[in-house]
């Protein structure tokens, strides 16, 4: 062995010894160092998206189906014979228009529900064509119609027709009950035959605002004179927060025992001009004009609110707005359009 080289053995226990010394004396020098703040992040709150709501009556969507589908309308009779009515509480609205005789006709409109049976389904009317625009067309169901009664809607309505008259399909005669009210339908069978001759898969316009709105005075009766032969009555049940509706003196009940009810009540003082067109008894046929504006009243939750409609034209959608030209809500629910004649005044109480 060459004495002058070290034992590798003893090398490497001087270097570790001197690695130690160092960290040793360095240790005595070294301060110890803060560990620097790690930054914070707050995430913004992100509101949840409101609620999607049907468009006729502004409550929560629960069923996609029917929120994607075109409105419904249907002709329902209104006329003496008529009675027991069916279907017009799943409505979403229901329009009552001046026909000849002094007499009512109602057009009642579905879209967020479906009723198992709807009628008398009767005849249509000029007024129909501008009140379906309104709800961008849809679907309307009718039974029988004057050549000119059903040309407007024919012109422009935009809706699909079905009428018992051209095909019975979708329709059905309720055994027991006098001609001419004697013709009903459920709203799936009409809208079955809708989609099979074409109809339009989108659903309607919003045709109110709902939500809150400022106060107004009581009105928990509603007396709305259409004519001197038909005077419907409103009566406010506190319990169901409704109003429930009284015809000929007594309550208006349907087939199923029910009373006919609603949420809102919005009146309207319209214009009404000839059509020319006579029936049997040589009454005329009133047009019903839903452009322009006038006074109006929307009744909902025991109280009425003065204001006006405006309808510039009939591309145009209807607004109802106070003094100030703020927009006046309705109750999230259903609705019954009272299309009052001018000269004629509701009273409230």
């Amino acid at each position: 062995m060459d004495a002058r080289k070290p034992s590798s053995r003893w090398f490497g226990v001087a270097v570790a010894g001197m690695i130690i010394v160092a960290a040793c004396s360095a240790g005595t020098r070294v301060r110890a160092v803060k560990r620097a703040a790690i930054p914070t992040t707050t995430q913004a709150t992100i509101a949840p998206p409101a609620p999607a709501t049907f468009p006729l009556t502004g409550l929560p969507v629960d069923d996609k189906g029917r929120a994607a589908r075109p409105a419904l309308s249907v002709k329902v009779d209104n006329a003496p014979g008529a009675f027991p009515q069916a279907g017009l509480n799943d409505a979403d609205i229901v329009t009552e228009e001046l026909v000849e005789g002094d007499l009512t006709r109602l057009m009642a409109t579905f879209e967020s529900h479906d009723s198992a049976l709807v009628g008398p389904i009767r005849s249509a009317r000029p007024v129909d064509a501008d009140l379906l625009r309104e709800l961008d067309g849809g679907i309307f169901a009718y039974s029988g119609a004057a050549a000119g009664e059903v040309a407007p809607v024919k012109d422009h309505s935009t809706a699909t027709l079905l009428s018992y008259d051209d095909n019975h399909m979708g329709f059905q005669r309720l055994r027991g009950r006098p001609a001419p009210h004697d013709v009903f339908a459920s709203t799936a069978d009409l809208y079955r035959v809708g989609a099979a001759r074409g109809a339009q898969t989108t659903p309607p316009s919003q045709l109110f605002r709902y939500g809150a709105t400022g106060p107004g005075q009581p009105a928990t009766n509603a007396v709305v004179p259409m004519s001197s032969e038909l005077i419907a009555t409103w009566g406010w049940n506190a319990t169901t927060r409704r109003y429930e509706r009284n015809q000929g003196g007594r309550p208006d009940r349907l087939i199923d025992g029910s009373v006919v009810s609603t949420t809102n009540i919005v009146v309207l003082s319209v214009e009404i001009r000839g059509t020319g067109i006579f029936d049997a008894a040589h009454n005329e046929d009133p047009l019903v004009v839903v452009s322009g504006s006038g006074p109006a009243w929307v009744v909902r939750d025991g109280q009425v609110i003065s204001c006006q409609w405006q309808r510039p034209n009939y591309a145009t959608p209807m607004r109802l707005v106070d003094a100030n030209g703020a927009d006046v809500n309705l109750q999230a629910g259903t609705t019954w359009l009272e299309l009052l004649p001018h000269g004629r005044q509701p009273a409230f109480s």
